[in-house]
């Protein structure tokens, strides 16, 4: 097997730089010099030694990983397409930068700090915490730290993340529903944490309401159940003529096709009978039939920026925006049907 010398020769660069190649420490290395010594590297099948790696270099080299949620009944986290894109994501942008992943779920603040002391990390992922929850582990770390998908207000300290703009997609789809002429509109999500995620969403519908002069109150947002059992219950609400809502607008795709499923097999017709809508534009979106009317959001993107803004972190080097939030656009397939005999103009 080649050696770092041998990789250094074949690049006409120099031992140390070759090393930085291999450590993600591209500051002193052009983008032409680094794919110079990353092909050569492949070319040659060079596998570095990790032990040499470590002790050479002070650290790990692993990437701590934690989605900080509560998987829904009988489910894990990854069988959630978001979850599985994502972790795809952050997993080959760690392993460009010659990292190494260690993963865990859980929705307990203290094992979250718990284990980021007791692992030994170079850098820490952590995805979907409330923002109250963040600053409590924020400020009780010194391991660098980057979010996804959280939300902070107030917080004396920079804290790192990369979210949505998740008020401009609720806008979005809410603005498409009611030029479709609904009325009778309900918003489904996991939760009502604020800041949030799908809090952030439903004020974004709600802000679309107002602006037309209707309201959009708190009894138009429904949680929906971690268990399956439960939420067919619920969905067995909107089965019956007339429809108790024209049209249902989910926070996440997951859950629409879930219940454009389930309507389905109990003879409600979508859009024909109530129209649905999703949020995230995953791939289910794209497999159920109708295909789901949802807001895209570039789920890789965030999870190569999160990186991203990790590895300036641990490389001590500034991050010019704090709080990136990336953004979304309306997809409309055939999952919403204009009523009939509105005013569409």
């Amino acid at each position: 097997m080649a050696t770092i010398k041998e990789i250094a020769r074949k690049a006409g660069v120099s031992a140390t730089t070759v090393s930085n190649v291999l450590h993600g420490r591209m500051a002193r290395v052009s983008q032409d010099t680094k794919e110079k010594v990353e092909a050569i590297l492949d070319a040659d099948k060079y596998a570095p030694n990790m032990g040499a790696m470590i002790l050479a270099s002070n650290n790990s080299r692993i990437i701590g990983v934690i989605m900080f949620m509560k998987p829904r009944r009988n489910e894990t986290v990854l069988e959630d397409p978001f979850s599985s894109t994502i972790l795809g994501a952050i997993e080959a942008e760690i392993r460009r930068y010659g990292y190494f992943l260690m993963l865990h779920t859980t929705s307990d603040e203290n094992e979250v700090i718990r284990l980021s002391k007791t692992w030994k990390l170079d850098g820490l992922v952590l995805m979907w915490v409330p923002g109250s929850i963040g600053c409590v582990i924020r400020k009780s770390m010194e391991t660098p730290l980057v979010f996804v998908d959280s939300y902070f207000e107030g917080a004396s300290y920079p804290c790192f993340n990369v979210g949505l703009d998740d008020f401009s997609g609720g806008y979005a789809i809410a603005t498409y529903v009611l030029s479709m002429g609904h009325r009778r509109v309900v918003f489904l999500a996991n939760d009502k944490v604020y800041p949030g995620s799908d809090r952030t969403r439903f004020e974004g519908c709600r802000r679309a309401f107002e602006e037309r002069g209707l309201s959009f109150n708190e009894e138009q947002y429904i949680i929906l159940s971690k268990d399956a059992k439960e939420r067919h219950k619920l969905y067995r609400r909107f089965i019956g003529s007339p429809p108790e809502f024209t049209a249902l607008m989910f926070s996440a795709d997951y859950y629409a096709v879930e219940a454009v499923s389930f309507l389905a097999a109990h003879g409600t017709r979508v859009p024909e009978d109530v129209s649905v809508t999703g949020f995230d534009d995953n791939i289910f979106s794209r497999l159920i039939r109708p295909q789901l009317t949802t807001v895209h959001q570039d789920v890789y993107q965030k999870g190569k920026k999160a990186v991203e803004m990790l590895m300036l972190l641990i490389n001590g080097e500034s991050v010019v925006d704090a709080d990136v939030r990336l953004p979304v656009r309306l997809v409309v397939r055939d999952s919403v049907q204009a009523i009939a005999g509105a005013d569409l103009g």
